[in-house]
């Protein structure tokens, strides 16, 4: 598992980014993604995993740290 921060979260639209702690790379995300309970926002330490979407890597399985 990656370990990152939301860096931004469009409650509206329901997906954001999550810029991961030990890579340069900011990864796609759709609430549905998000474990049951745990309320999104920005600034929140997150631990991940990667999966290849439409578009490109994608996190999925995101709980809190």
């Amino acid at each position: 598992m990656k370990i990152g921060i939301i860096k931004k979260w469009d409650q509206l639209k329901g997906w954001g980014f999550i810029e991961d702690l030990n890579e340069d790379e900011d990864y796609f995300f759709n609430i549905a993604n998000v474990r049951k309970g745990i309320v999104i926002k920005e600034g929140l330490k997150v631990k991940f995993d990667v999966t290849v979407g439409q578009r490109g890597d994608e996190a999925e399985n995101i709980g809190l740290v």
